[in-house]
């Protein structure tokens, strides 16, 4: 048997109703359109980029430099100005020897009935002249060294070193494979080259006339 009296409403509870609104709320800022407009940069964001741009260009400032390849490193490390010191006639001579070695060899013995020795070696340790002017423009043909006879051609350096280069090599020798000669200095590479700087690679003969016309 049915009733006739009216159900009851079942009403929400406010704590639902309020629920249901903010996610109404929520949903509708979703589908809101955007707007024109221009919110306010934030005032902490401009004092940091205040605050950057004034530390870079203090650093640019302080490490400038002249604004060359090398003027912006954060410490230069510049040579004073002037003319470079020479080098130690040694050292750059051993350097120079490397090219020497394939046929002198590192000990400067050379190599029997093919290059003649440098230790011992009399055109090595005698006139500076002469053993300037073999360097300079080689040498060809039969050579005796130490009572032997070597017939190799010695190649001309005068168009691959400098005078300096040369002297030091000399000097380098002199002083090397148990050789006590002195030095050769840079003005005597300088006078030979002049002097002989164009005739071509020297004979025995040739080169005994040279070092006889001093």
């Amino acid at each position: 048997m049915q009733s006739d009296q009216p159900k009851p409403e079942h009403r929400r509870a406010p704590e639902m109703q309020d629920r249901i609104l903010e996610l109404h709320a929520a949903a509708m800022r979703e589908m809101s359109d955007p707007r024109d407009g221009m919110r306010p940069t934030p005032v902490a964001f401009l004092i940091c980029c205040l605050l950057f741009t004034m530390w870079g260009g203090y650093y640019i400032g302080a490490n400038a430099g002249d604004w060359t390849g090398d003027g912006l490193a954060e410490q230069a490390n510049r040579a004073p100005a002037g003319p470079a010191a020479p080098q130690n006639p040694m050292v750059l001579g051993a350097e120079v020897y490397n090219a020497c070695t394939q046929c002198h060899q590192a000990d400067g013995k050379g190599l029997a009935g093919q290059f003649p020795p440098l230790a011992g070696s009399e055109f090595v340790t005698g006139d500076e002249r002469r053993l300037a002017a073999i360097l300079l423009n080689g040498i060809n043909g039969d050579f005796h060294v130490n009572g032997q006879i070597y017939n190799s051609q010695m190649p001309a350096w005068k168009d691959v070193y400098n005078d300096e280069e040369i002297a030091a090599v000399a000097t380098y020798i002199r002083a090397s494979f148990g050789n006590k000669a002195g030095p050769v200095a840079k003005t005597i590479v300088e006078a030979v080259r002049k002097q002989v700087g164009a005739a071509g690679a020297w004979s025995e003969a040739g080169l005994a006339e040279f070092a006889a016309g001093k």
